[in-house]
């Protein structure tokens, strides 16, 4: 059986890939490691990819860990990568977070506040619509490691990256209120997709990853 080795969004775990099924894969989450206040994406990239066993691997990379994918990518030879809501340069991440991500870090609002006590704000954001999807959200929030959080936030804000493998897979959603559409140029489009979709958009996305596995 062949496997794909899985990159979480910010705060979330294994928890976010359930509904994701795979032709003839297994699905193996990489945990986070420690982190060091002075790292960048860059450097946790390395500590990420050699958490990842063998030659060649095939990684699966969702919003936060779509941009630790792509770092990978140029630290070692992999099969494919597919990013999911994420981004893949400076740019596109600065462009949809000029106003989300900077209002957050410069009042030190998500960890504190938003991200810990589940509310209507980060519902829309992610795109948390059903009791379901705020269940799940509300559950992976209450798990989550601000201080990692609060690393990752300011990481992505200083970011420099301008190049990608462009043998990247990039799927993104019609309605990510996090990475906003109009700032990122994806292989594949998810209709009414939201930074959730990996989760309830999933059987779209196993549909375009099985054609490349």
């Amino acid at each position: 059986m062949k496997q794909v080795y899985c990159l979480s969004g910010l705060g979330a775990d294994r928890r976010i890939f359930q509904k994701l099924e795979l032709k003839d894969t297994e699905l193996v989450h990489i945990p986070w490691v420690p982190v060091d206040r002075h790292d960048e994406i860059a450097c946790y990239a390395q500590k990420m990819s050699a958490q990842i066993p063998g030659d060649d691997p095939v990684i699966l990379g969702v919003s936060f860990g779509g941009m630790l994918a792509v770092e990978i990518a140029k630290l070692r030879k992999t099969k494919k990568i597919f990013i999911v809501s994420s981004a893949k340069t400076k740019e596109e991440i600065a462009g949809s977070g000029g106003g989300f991500l900077q209002f957050l870090v410069k009042y030190n609002m998500l960890p504190a506040g938003l991200m810990k006590i589940p509310n209507s704000i980060m519902f829309r954001k992610f795109g948390a619509e059903t009791d379901d999807e705020k269940a799940l959200l509300t559950s992976i929030l209450k798990d989550t490691d601000t201080h990692f959080v609060k690393w990752a936030f300011k990481a992505m804000q200083i970011w420099e990256n301008t190049t990608y493998d462009p043998a990247i897979t990039h799927i993104h959603g019609t309605d990510d209120h996090i990475i906003l559409p109009e700032h990122v140029s994806p292989n594949y489009w998810i209709q009414g997709g939201t930074h959730l979709m990996i989760y309830n958009k999933a059987e779209e996305i196993a549909g375009i990853i099985n054609t490349y596995l």
